[in-house]
């Protein structure tokens, strides 16, 4: 077989890229040319060093589209030449447990497991596989770089889904990553009053505004975050803040806070840390604290094909939300603006394989 490149991750920011051949699909697997990687926010998780194990390499890309470059055995209705976006494969369940069978695939035991074998989507690379039922295919007006969003979408569709209907109310976004943007903006296509977003740097909190996000932003060098959210919704507080953000941040009490009485906080940042809660104004208001991790199906629809049929309808705006191209050979400093985006700028950072 001929080679391709590809990334591997051995810890830290120490990232090679290699030459090895590309891979053969497998029965009920699809071989596609990887047009488009995001770098996601777990991504960076790892590159900042809190990643579980750093005894192995590994790779990484979850956010990916692509060009059917091959079927195996058995893959019925897909083309090669077929343009595409790609579910991530570590969402993959076992389809057999009880959580899979009510749709909850991404809760699952097994979870990116199939057939004894860990699956794992490798969108820094020239080729990948991954299994047919993962694979969707683009309309033709649809970019590759927006099919890479469709995964943070996503993420967005099922926090959504997991709150009360949101249409009529004001809610409030912790965050201004990726993630915090096109949930903003799936959002105000559900019909929320008002979005609140609250950023660190000014130029993010703008961009949001810019790209029909959020229609406040509240810039958290400039004013008293909860402050700035309470005087936005006449002192009552949002119905729902969503916190985006994670990492080593102390951030779930300030949604609390900002939170009216009986409403929700929504929890979608990965945090590396223990949060410190006030229980006593959490019980006293009712606040229902939830979490939202990645996304799978409700009410019998995928989320991922949910957020991409938003994404075909017009609805949603994608090309703000990306900031910044690098080709694979870049990678190492991809993620370093991606980690960096104080400085930077960045909000979501596209690998470009090919480029």
């Amino acid at each position: 077989m001929p080679n391709m490149k590809t990334a591997y991750f051995y810890g830290g920011k120490d990232i090679r890229v290699v030459q090895e051949e590309i891979p053969t699909p497998g029965t009920g697997e699809v071989l596609f040319k990887v047009m488009s990687a995001g770098i996601c926010g777990s991504d960076l998780h790892n590159y900042r060093g809190h990643r579980v194990r750093d005894d192995v390499r590994w790779q990484q890309g979850h956010e990916l589209a692509g060009v059917i470059a091959g079927l195996g055995e058995g893959v019925t209705g897909l083309e090669v030449g077929q343009r595409v976006g790609i579910e991530a494969e570590h969402l993959l369940g076992c389809g057999e447990c009880r959580l899979c069978l009510d749709g909850q695939y991404h809760l699952c035991v097994d979870r990116g497991m199939r057939h004894g074998v860990r699956q794992g989507s490798h969108g820094f690379s020239q080729y990948d596989v991954c299994v047919s039922e993962n694979v969707t295919v683009l309309p033709d007006d649809v970019s590759f770089d927006a099919a890479a969003l469709v995964d943070c979408y996503a993420c967005g569709v099922h926090a959504m889904n997991r709150v009360p209907d949101v249409a009529g109310q004001s809610v409030a976004i912790i965050g201004a990553g990726a993630i915090a943007l096109a949930l903003g903006q799936v959002l105000k296509v559900n019909h929320a009053s008002q979005v609140i977003l609250i950023g660190t740097r000014e130029q993010s909190v703008e961009l949001a505004i810019a790209a029909s996000s959020a229609d406040v932003g509240v810039v958290t060098a400039n004013e008293d975050v909860v402050s700035a959210v309470l005087a936005a919704t006449g002192g009552d507080g949002v119905a729902v803040t969503f916190e985006t953000v994670g990492g080593q941040s102390q951030l779930i009490q300030q949604a609390v806070e900002m939170t009216r009485r009986g409403g929700v906080v929504s929890v979608l940042g990965l945090f590396t840390k223990p949060q410190a809660i006030d229980p006593v104004m959490a019980m006293e208001h009712e606040i229902s604290i939830q979490w939202s991790n990645s996304f799978s199906s409700w009410n019998g629809e995928r989320e991922f094909i949910t957020a991409l049929d938003l994404l075909v309808s017009g609805k949603l705006n994608p090309e703000p939300i990306v900031t910044h191209h690098f080709g694979i050979h870049e990678i190492a400093e991809a993620f370093a603006t991606a980690h960096e985006k104080q400085v930077s700028g960045a909000v979501r950072v596209i690998v470009t394989p090919w480029g």
